[in-house]
């Protein structure tokens, strides 16, 4: 393994940190970009299945995490300004991401037929129940007991470790995005550790369901994913934030064609450097 491929993994990691955080996106998304998701669903089914997991699976997860934590700390404390002053902007670079991730996506979908078709729109229906309201906003969810069940609900769901709408349109949608924010920025113990058990329960339960249909339905599991990728979209459209004006339209075209090179090039540079290693 060479020092710049370690280099790509732990950006790759810090980019992942930041689709943690960042609404519209997940690490699920980043890693699918980069080429590197189906490999890291495959090593974490074998760790939670105590399966014994080869070195360069070792050094993958260790160089990931590596890059993820520091982002997770940094962008708690800069995300809120962040998105306030360029959120149209961000957006539109990320629906080019999610654009030139679907290139790569659909190279990665062997069979091409009416079953992955049927898997592809089901990904893109998969998600409409979520635009019918918070949980967040019913009364009891707003008390103190009420509020720890949705913590958990959050970490449980952003678990699922597929590239839907992101873990923080997640926790936007539940009602508790900037809540989590603050525990995080402020280190509020008793919040995280409710997430983390949210987490860890989900995690276990959808990798192990995730990895099984990578390895017996490779395209379907693909298609199902294009479909929840191109539905994110519309969760991160910035025109919802903004009106169609001639320069807000160039604006969007040109920083979308910059996001669509950048995750065509850097998925092409990573798998170059994971073919090299």
């Amino acid at each position: 393994m060479t020092g710049r491929y370690a280099i790509r993994i732990i950006a790759s990691g810090f980019f992942m940190g930041i689709g943690m955080i960042l609404p519209g996106i997940s690490w699920p998304v980043v890693a699918i970009m980069i080429g590197i998701y189906e490999p890291i669903i495959l090593t974490l089914n074998k760790l939670i299945s105590f399966q014994k997991i080869d070195k360069d699976d070792s050094i993958l997860l260790l160089l990931l995490i590596t890059g993820i934590v520091p982002a997770l700390f940094l962008m708690s404390y800069f995300i809120l300004k962040f998105l306030m002053n360029f959120r149209f902007g961000i957006y539109s670079i990320f629906v080019g991401l999610i654009i030139g991730t679907l290139y790569s996506l659909y190279k990665q979908i062997k069979k091409k037929g009416l079953r992955e078709l049927i898997w592809f729109l089901a990904g893109i229906a998969a998600i409409f129940p979520l635009f019918f309201g918070r949980i967040g906003d019913i009364a009891f969810f707003q008390k103190n007991m009420g509020i720890r069940i949705v913590d958990f609900l959050a970490g449980f769901i952003s678990s699922t470790s597929l590239p839907a709408i992101g873990d923080s349109i997640t926790f936007i949608l539940l009602g508790n995005y900037e809540h989590l924010l603050l525990a995080v920025k402020n280190f509020d113990l008793l919040t995280l550790l409710i997430f983390a058990a949210g987490y860890l329960v989900g995690f276990w339960i959808f990798i192990k369901i995730v990895g099984i249909l990578l390895e017996k339905y490779h395209s379907q599991t693909f298609s199902f994913i294009s479909g929840l990728m191109i539905s994110s979209i519309f969760f991160i459209w910035p025109f919802r934030i903004s009106s169609y004006t001639f320069k807000s339209v160039i604006l969007f075209l040109t920083l979308t064609s910059i996001g669509a090179f950048i995750s065509i090039y850097f998925g092409i540079v990573m798998m170059r450097g994971k073919n090299g290693k």
